[in-house]
């Protein structure tokens, strides 16, 4: 019986299916960011919740979302950074979106995009 092996250079690789990811101060003020990766929900969680309990065992805390100094925020719907805008006394958080839309951090609208 002979079994084919591809070279490594045509190996592809993929992401693991789902991935966490977090940003945490040290005791010192740096700023730092871990991400876990895993082939399921349940692997993920698990992974996730021993590495906050490390993090807090040795002093870390979460940080905030305005990490990079700018003024930013965390899209709840999609787990990126959205940008402040301001026009006339108006302010409002927002990223532009795959499809070329923009996305305020809010829910769909029924039978609509994201606000």
């Amino acid at each position: 019986m002979t079994t084919d092996q591809v070279p490594k250079s045509d190996v592809l690789f993929t992401e693991a299916p789902v991935s966490w990811n977090t940003r945490y101060v040290t005791p010192s003020s740096f700023v730092c960011q871990i991400t876990l990766r895993a082939d399921s929900g349940k692997d993920l969680l698990e992974r996730a919740n021993a590495a906050l309990a490390f993090l807090l065992d040795h002093g870390y805390s979460p940080s905030d979302n305005n990490h990079n100094g700018k003024d930013s925020k965390l899209c709840p719907i999609h787990q990126c950074e959205m940008r402040r805008w301001e026009k006339e006394g108006r302010s409002w958080y927002s990223h532009k979106l795959e499809d070329g839309g923009w996305c305020r951090g809010n829910q769909k609208k029924e039978g609509g995009s994201h606000e």
